[in-house]
């Protein structure tokens, strides 16, 4: 018969069998839970399609899909290359780089589990950006960003509040941190939603708001979203989302297993009341301003989801309730300072993530309880608690530190990324692309009805086996390769839009400070203009496009580079260097639409005014063609006087008509009356402009062009020329300013009124008041609400009134007679500011130009104040005509 001490002995070793296999099971079914909790959370991926899906416009739907499905792809390479070793591996309390074994991390996902649970993490706080900039961000551009994000940002943030070794993180620890055990957040809202939050406002601020998102006054103009029934559905699965995304963070560890289960019922009710009463905050308090608007109360849901992230396993359910409150009214708030600061967030992940997920860290601090910690992090004593349980505050400022330290982490990646990549042009997709939609312009979706023919500005013939967009991108392709290439172009800031407004507030040169303003009425924006400023002189210029933006953005390109080329060949600047360069500018354009005629047909019906001046020491050259204008602001014994530098190359100046019409004798119905007043053979008011080949030249005038277009007759001399009038002036002390501006402007306000506009009213925004003033009168003109014409559509705008572009230039005080003139004889650097439908029209450029391209001419100083400039045998030059195909037999 057995003893009484193997009895005992038996019974130690049966009782340690089945409290191991008991532990054991125990870690099997946490194990089970994290990973069910994990495929619950990367559904989230779902709920966060559907809420941008359905807050963006139907045209970007597709794009929405692609990019949400490859940030879950680019996440997991990323994070298992990189971000789980970094994040998780062992090695420093800043950083990780090995495993358990010791063994390098990179390239190896280690604790399998664990890997996939915090790979849905890593995936989540990504996904938060993608909202913010729906519907304009570059599709390359974002999937660098979800690289370096899951990849190095994010895991960073990560190992110093999560690992084991973390530096700040919560656990067992022998010495105090800061008198804590460290920052409370078992769910993320710093880590995951803070992290994700600050990276979308970074975003949202630097690439810009949609195109016409907020009127001129910065008053948000409502979009219509594609599906409301989808943002709620998406509502609806990120709440379940949540349930995983924040009781799946409870780590069995060394808790009882009973315990264990009560914490998971503990987090799950907490979340709930914490959603709950975010959204009957929110209800409440929109209810009480006269309306509820569903995205509110949908997302005030998903705030309160995400303030519980860091404080539903360690806080009460009372503290749920009060947590979930003051979220909604945060969120709330947070949608408010975003409208108020002009960025724009499609989807409100600022607000969400950002402002609540702020909201939760901080909570932590002000309700976490004893038990609560004990029980989430296996803290035996907690050293602090929340303040409103007698805390003594140092848990709430290791909040507010941990705050901070992610605002500052990721504000400082963000923002070296973005900005990089803003400043070479890859953050934001083109003004086309983003006006026809992403998913006709990157993922080959049909276009809507009569939405192609509206955007080309002129009707065009269906040409076959010729893809969507195809005269933009070969336009594009056709300007880029006409470019000369000795200089880099690089970008300089993004244009903020309001409302189809593109404004430089106050800029400053060498030479003097600008103002800039652009303002949209067509469809797409036909004007564009530029600004080259260097330490030899200024150039500017406004191209006034009609029929199409195609003409206006060639000259932006190319006319100042030929005017560099004129300048190094005639050894500097000069009135022939000018008219060369408008030549070769009108040259170009014109071999363009001949080689591209058969597909593109439209482009012979596209042309351009243009306005420029170069302003040197002392010396002012202004050139146009068509009815921009130049005007001068004179101080003459105190009271300012307008001077009209530029000749109005149109049919309605009595004078150039009359000049016309001498010039053009025999030539039947030259001018005609319509309803819009007098034009050439019923077309154009100019007389001068770039482009209009289908004016210039008989060759241009047969198939594929339709009839309605054609313009038979006579050609010699040609309709119409780009030959400008060129005036050169000496600048004196009491010339303050000069204003250049398309017809749009000038339209609605006189020279002198503009004038006296610039001189009663400070520099700064001068020429975006200049717009308003003009709006303000086509308002009144029309008899309709000013209100109501900032707010209308591209295009129903034209009813009203024209594109409008201003740049006003104010002169810096002369050089002084010491000053060496080898200062400034050459341009080596320019910086640009470049608007209207260019190569990239949203961003700002700076271009590199080498030291040889300019070089000052000593001769402008001449005694008279004001000549006019002209060339012999430069006046009517016919243009080269494009030989049509022997197979086409009909002119």
């Amino acid at each position: 018969m057995a003893s009484m001490t193997e009895l005992d002995q038996l019974g130690a070793a049966l009782n340690a069998t089945l409290q191991h296999e008991a532990s054991v099971s125990a870690h099997t079914d946490a194990a089970i839970w994290r990973l069910q909790a994990a495929t619950i959370v990367f559904f989230m991926q779902v709920g966060f399609a559907l809420v941008e899906a359905g807050s963006v416009r139907a045209k970007n739907t597709q794009n929405i899909m692609v990019k949400n499905v490859m940030d879950a792809c680019f996440c997991a390479a990323a994070f298992w290359t990189f971000g789980w070793a970094l994040g998780f591996g062992e090695g420093s309390s800043v950083i990780g780089w090995r495993n358990e074994s010791q063994s390098i991390a990179l390239f190896n996902e280690g604790n399998q589990v664990n890997f996939f649970f915090q790979y849905t993490f890593a995936a989540t706080s990504v996904t938060i950006t993608s909202g913010a900039v729906a519907e304009r961000f570059r599709l390359k551009a974002y999937l660098l960003y979800v690289v370096v994000h899951s990849g190095f940002m994010y895991p960073m943030i990560a190992h110093f509040i999560w690992a084991g070794t973390g530096l700040m993180g919560a656990r067992v620890r022998e010495t105090a941190f800061l008198g804590t055990d460290g920052v409370l957040d078992n769910a993320g809202s710093l880590v995951v939603h803070v992290t994700g939050g600050v990276a979308s406002l970074v975003a949202a601020w630097m690439v810009g708001p949609r195109i016409g998102r907020y009127d001129i006054e910065g008053r948000p103009v409502p979009f219509k979203p594609n599906s409301v029934s989808f943002v709620a559905a998406g509502t609806l699965i990120l709440w379940a989302g949540f349930y995983g995304f924040n009781a799946g963070s409870v780590d069995l560890g060394s808790l009882d297993i009973i315990v264990w289960y009560e914490q998971l019922a503990r987090v799950c009710s907490n979340t709930t009341l914490c959603a709950a009463f975010a959204g009957c905050t929110a209800y409440f308090m929109t209810t009480r301003r006269g309306g509820s608007p569903p995205d509110h109360l949908f997302n005030a849901v998903l705030g309160g989801c995400v303030a519980a992230c860091a404080t539903s396993s360690v806080t009460d359910s009372w503290a749920a309730c009060v947590i979930g409150m003051v979220a909604g009214a945060i969120y709330l708030g947070g949608v408010r300072l975003m409208a108020f600061l002009e960025i724009d967030d499609p989807v409100h992940s600022v607000a969400v993530h950002l402002a609540c997920g702020t909201w939760g860290g901080l909570s932590a601090g002000l309700f976490a309880t004893a038990d609560g910690i004990r029980s989430t992090y296996g803290i035996e004593n907690p050293r602090d608690v929340g303040v409103f349980y007698g805390g003594s505050g140092h848990l709430l400022g290791v909040q507010i530190l941990a705050l901070l330290l992610v605002y500052a982490w990721v504000g400082a990646i963000t923002l070296t990324l973005f900005g990089t990549l803003r400043y070479f042009g890859r953050l934001r997709v083109p003004r086309h692309e983003e006006e026809i939609g992403l998913d006709v312009a990157l993922h080959g979706a049909a276009e809507p009805l009569g939405q192609s023919d509206r955007l080309k500005g002129v009707f065009v013939n269906p040409t076959p086996h010729v893809a969507p967009g195809f005269q933009f991108s070969s336009l594009k392709r056709r300007i880029a390769s006409a470019v000369p290439t000795d200089c880099a172009s690089l970008r300089l800031k993004a244009q903020r839009d309001r409302g189809g407004m593109w404004q430089e507030k106050l800029k400053k040169t060498s030479y003097g400070d600008f103002s800039f303003a652009m303002y949209e009425a067509n469809y797409v924006m036909e004007d564009t203009s530029q600004v080259e400023a260097s330490n030899s002189g200024v150039f500017m210029g406004v191209y006034d496009g009609h029929g199409g933006s195609e003409a206006a953005t060639f000259v932006e390109a190319t006319l100042f580079r030929n005017l560099q080329r004129a300048m190094v060949a005639g050894n500097g600047v000069s009135g022939a260097a000018i008219l060369q360069a408008f030549e070769d500018t009108e040259e170009q354009f014109a071999t363009l639409v001949t080689e591209e005629f058969e597909n593109a047909p439209h482009l012979a019906c596209v042309g351009a005014a243009a306005v420029v001046a170069l302003v040197t020491d002392g010396a002012l050259y202004v050139a146009n063609c068509g009815d921009s204008r130049a005007v001068l602001g004179v101080l003459d014994d105190g009271a300012p006087v307008a001077v009209q530098l530029s000749v109005d190359h149109s049919v309605k100046a009595p004078a150039e008509r009359a000049k016309y019409l001498t010039e053009h004798p025999g030539t039947p119905d030259l001018v005609m009356e319509t309803p819009g007043g007098p034009r050439i053979k019923g077309k154009l008011q100019v007389t001068r402009a770039f482009g209009d080949c289908y004016m210039k030249s008989l060759a241009f005038n047969r198939n594929p062009l339709f009839p309605r277009f054609r313009v038979p007759g006579h050609y010699t001399p040609p309709l119409i020329t780009a030959v400008p009038h060129v005036a050169i002036y000496t600048l004196r002390a009491k010339d303050k300013f000069l204003i250049l501006a398309s017809g749009g402007l000038w339209e609605y306000v006189t020279n002198q009124e503009a004038v006296d506009i610039v001189h009663a009213i400070p520099k700064k925004e001068i020429a975006r008041h200049l717009v308003k003033i003009a709006l303000e009168r086509a308002a009144a003109k029309h008899e309709i609400p000013y209100s109501e014409l900032v707010q209308m559509s591209p295009g129903r705008r034209r009813e009203f009134h024209d594109d409008i572009t201003v740049i006003v230039f104010f002169f810096a005080p002369a050089k002084t007679a010491e000053e060496p003139a080898d200062k400034v004889s050459g341009w080596q650097t320019t910086v640009s500011v470049v608007g209207g439908e260019g190569s990239d029209l949203d961003t700002f450029r700076s271009r590199s130009i080498s030291k040889t391209s300019f070089g000052l001419e000593g001769s402008v100083h001449g005694s008279g104040r004001l000549s006019e400039f002209s060339r012999p045998g430069s006046g009517s030059r016919p243009l080269k005509s494009p030989a049509p195909p022997e197979s086409n037999g009909t002119h």
